[in-house]
């Protein structure tokens, strides 16, 4: 009777222990290349579903979101609500001043010194606009040149962002 009750026991953690996880947290696999190298196609990820409704997003986090055509994407958050963004040859300003992605160090050492990771362009000439919308983010893959993303759709809505990746939470 008593090693009945502790396997029914057992057996009730562990379904509880999958639900809870399963609430918080979504299994995405990657698809494609436009977050190489940060992300390879086929890793898989764990992303807290919750982690953006009580922690502030942040310049460089990585968000998984609803993008066009309700596709789910995996992207870097390069600009935030209020911002104006511009790039300058190959490299980010924020409101006029200079900000470094160290993140792209890797991508960059492996092309010749001539070449680029990121375009020259504004946010305007993308978008329209001077700056970055309330509850909005403007997203970009790290690999930059095989990435749709907020240059070609505009800023993501908060609303839209399915959770927030930590690195820590890779497969």
């Amino acid at each position: 009777m008593k090693k009945r009750f502790w396997f029914i026991a057992g057996v009730l953690i562990v379904v509880l222990a999958i639900q809870l996880k399963n609430a918080i947290f979504i299994d995405y696999k990657v698809e494609g290349i436009s977050m190489n190298p940060t992300f390879k196609q086929g890793n898989e990820l764990m992303v807290n579903k919750f982690s953006h409704r009580y922690k502030t997003i942040r310049r460089f986090d990585i968000v998984l979101f609803k993008g066009p055509h309700h596709k789910v994407l995996i992207k870097r958050v390069i600009g935030l609500p209020g911002e104006s963004i511009t790039y300058r040859e190959d490299q980010l300003f924020v409101n006029g001043k200079r900000v470094a992605e160290p993140f792209l160090k890797p991508l960059k050492s492996s092309l010749s010194a001539a070449s680029h990771v990121t375009g020259d362009y504004t946010l305007k000439e993308t978008t329209g606009r001077k700056r970055i919308p309330k509850g909005q983010y403007f997203v970009i893959g790290d690999n930059r040149i095989y990435s749709l993303d907020s240059r070609h759709f505009g800023p993501i809505k908060d609303k839209d962002i399915v959770g927030v990746i930590s690195e820590s939470y890779a497969k």
